[in-house]
């Protein structure tokens, strides 16, 4: 029989939960935006492709809020302000809904509205009335999906209108998206059916589930990790957590689900052994999490590997990151047709390379990626499932079917090490100061609730588990600590803290006043912009951010924190990247180059005093004091760490020989980096 490469793909779908259960209210509106972008784009993207088939993962605690978005009348505290008249909104309100009104992607869903990028533009947030208006309808067209855009007739017709819009045309949007959405769930179902498609499932709240079994595997992932201080465990909820996802994805479905991608591919090997004692066949995880526990060898995340329990076994597949990261990550920026190309000429190599069939996994968010897509990534999935439609030596297929093919080689494992789809650790969730004291706070809470839980009732402990199974999401400490950076963080700290605050208002108990303080600190002294090294970095100097793990753990100068009291609007360059290896540091300057190719350049000042210039081109250049450079979609540059010495650097941005922008404006970025990774760093 010929070899056969099988590719499966596999979408994850997920939001944090958003509604606060004791008062109803849904408290961020990013379900519903999603859920008419993505939720039915993707797969209808696939249905027009009848041979290609796909995986996705939809999230038991998305499912529920997707549910909720089918009332018109949802408790949605954007969309309840969205429907009021512009004359009638408050100060406050007002502040609050335009603060979420360029929530937007700037150059693929704002710029292709004439009317929303000249709003946009404009300097300040005073718009009248009418501007409002426009603003509001324009923002809840540029997330409506490319299904809407040709199927919808209000859709296309206030499209087509651009501007002027009444009140009347913007609550006529929003009742049809509100009907649209309640065909999101059965198209699904549909697919199903069809044998298209196969739907899997995470622990119900998306939960760091080894963490939840023991907080421990946060060493055994990086021995370097702190840990918070806690007394207990979550095992018991991590179990209600796979039990309940179990049970909601039979009730939804009508049978029990084959597969789990838990939560940020998190696993461990008692969390999997769970798994498999619920007659669970498969779960997927990232290849890091393969070479940690012994297996060195690439091919083998390409195997159908098994893992064994002294009486059952799982089916694991492990995520190809490098194929994966270039979906979500980098061929945003490329052409479709050689993203494509280059897609399949990867897969090639591999099916070249391999001696018998083989299976190779594609995981990734489903939904998060396709707004750095022009169109929404429409014409790129086209692109992709045509071509691979083409390919003879290429089959897409279900993780349970590949599982069942002895054509591709086995690889049994005995035993696997807890990791996650970054790095292969959990510190991405726990470690940093933030995070540790969410984790502390949450065993607190714990800890006095089962004081108290005994004189409590049934239907009360009901309503006291699931927040403490809310609190467990992944995303609220994906969001705190310096790892990644959004303008919403203190809301999604006091979301968090009120799930903690819910249980000791239905425990009758007073709420501790450190749950009642914010987690997320705003630091207003001069240096609070500068976020150090975690991490070696060894950038690729290609002028693009390559992938996920690239500058994964730099340090970070944020100018637009820097200047937080002035408008960045006229500024070029918002952010450095900097970090090093072992023989070189590395720079990024993320901004806009275009109109600076041939008539820009860069001066680099070291502490020592040497000034270097270095003209904005795109090809790689090179400078005789051992700096190498190249600018493209960002500006990268490379140099010896003798350059620098235990000094600072810091550049200025010319055109035509005028001076455009000084960077940093106050300081110098001290490469800390060369002494703090040495006890940040593990092997």
């Amino acid at each position: 029989m010929e070899k056969k490469l099988s590719l499966n793909f596999l979408w994850h779908m997920h939001q944090p939960y958003y509604r606060d259960d004791l008062s109803g209210e849904i408290v961020m509106p990013w379900v519903f935006l999603h859920a008419i972008k993505d939720y039915y784009d993707m797969p209808w993207y696939l249905e027009k492709f009848p041979n290609i088939k796909a995986t996705f993962n939809l999230v038991p605690s998305l499912l529920v809020q997707l549910s909720a978005y089918e009332d018109i009348n949802v408790n949605d505290k954007f969309l309840k302000t969205l429907r009021l008249r512009v004359d009638e909104l408050s100060k406050k309100n007002r502040s609050y809904i335009i603060e979420y009104l360029f929530f937007s992607n700037e150059h693929n869903m704002i710029k292709p509205f004439a009317r929303y990028y000249e709003l946009f533009l404009k300097k300040g947030r005073d718009f009248t009335d009418s501007e409002l208006l426009d603003l509001q309808t324009l923002f809840i067209l540029s997330w409506c999906g490319n299904y809407l855009r040709e199927s919808e007739d209000v859709v296309k017709r206030l499209i087509k209108k651009g501007r002027g819009f009444s009140q009347e045309d913007k609550i006529e949007l929003l009742n049809a998206l509100s009907a649209f959405i309640k065909k999101v769930i059965p198209y699904y179902k549909k697919l199903l059916q069809k044998g298209q498609i196969e739907i899997s499932t995470t622990p119900f709240n998306h939960p760091i589930s080894p963490l939840l079994f023991d907080i421990e595997n946060a060493n055994i992932a990086n021995p370097n990790t702190p840990l918070p201080k806690y007394s207990g465990t979550f095992k018991e909820d991590a179990i209600l957590q796979i039990d309940s996802a179990i049970e909601y994805y039979e009730k939804l479905f009508g049978k029990k689900p084959q597969g789990f991608w838990p939560a940020e591919g998190s696993v461990s090997y008692e969390f999997l052994e769970v798994l498999s004692k619920r007659d669970i066949k498969w779960a997927c995880s990232d290849q890091e999490v393969l070479y940690k526990s012994g297996h060195f060898v690439k091919e083998d995340i390409y195997k159908n590997n098994t893992l064994h329990f002294k009486d059952k076994t799982i089916n694991l597949f492990f995520r190809d990151r490098e194929l994966s990261d270039l979906i979500g990550f980098s061929y945003s920026g490329w052409d479709e047709k050689s993203a494509v190309l280059d897609l399949v000429s990867r897969l090639k190599e591999i099916y070249d390379k391999s001696s018998q069939s083989c299976s190779v996994n594609i995981i990734l968010d489903g939904e998060n990626a396709w707004e750095h897509y022009a169109n929404n990534a429409k014409g790129f999935f086209e692109s992709l499932y045509e071509e691979l439609d083409k390919c003879e030596w290429i089959k897409t297929d279900f993780f349970g079917k590949v599982a069942e093919d002895d054509t591709i080689a086995s690889n049994n494992l005995h035993e696997l090490l807890p990791g996650s789809w970054i790095n292969g650790n959990f510190d991405i969730w726990i470690g940093h100061r933030e995070k540790n004291s969410a984790w502390e706070m949450l065993f607190e809470t714990k800890a006095d609730f089962e004081k108290k839980q005994m004189q409590l009732d049934d239907k009360t402990l009901k309503k006291i588990k699931n927040e403490f199974l809310i609190a467990q999401s992944s995303d609220w400490f994906w969001w705190y600590g310096d790892d990644h950076h959004t303008e919403l963080a203190t809301t999604f700290d006091a979301l968090f803290r009120r799930h903690l605050m819910n249980i000791y208002t239905l425990m009758g108990e007073k709420i501790p006043e450190n749950i009642r303080q914010a987690i997320v600190e705003v630091n207003t002294t001069k240096d609070s912009f500068i976020k150090l090294s975690k991490n070696r970095i060894t950038a690729k100097l290609d002028g693009k951010i390559t992938h996920f793990y690239e500058w994964l753990g730099c340090g970070v100068a944020s100018l637009k924190h820097e200047l937080s009291s002035m408008s960045m609007h006229d500024f070029i360059i918002s952010k450095i990247y900097f970090g090093c290896d072992k023989t070189h540091c590395f720079i990024a300057l993320i901004g806009d180059f275009e109109e600076f190719f041939e008539n820009g350049e860069i001066e680099v000042e070291f502490s020592s005093g040497t000034k270097v210039v270095l003209p904005i081109k795109k090809e790689l250049n090179s400078h005789k004091l051992g700096i190498s450079y190249i600018t493209d979609e960002i500006m990268e540059i490379k140099m010896e760490k003798l350059l620098i010495k235990d000094g600072g650097v810091s550049f200025k941005l010319f055109k035509e020989g005028k001076l455009k922008q000084l960077l940093p404006l106050y300081s110098k970025i001290e490469f800390d980096c060369l002494k703090e990774i040495r006890k940040n760093w593990y092997i």
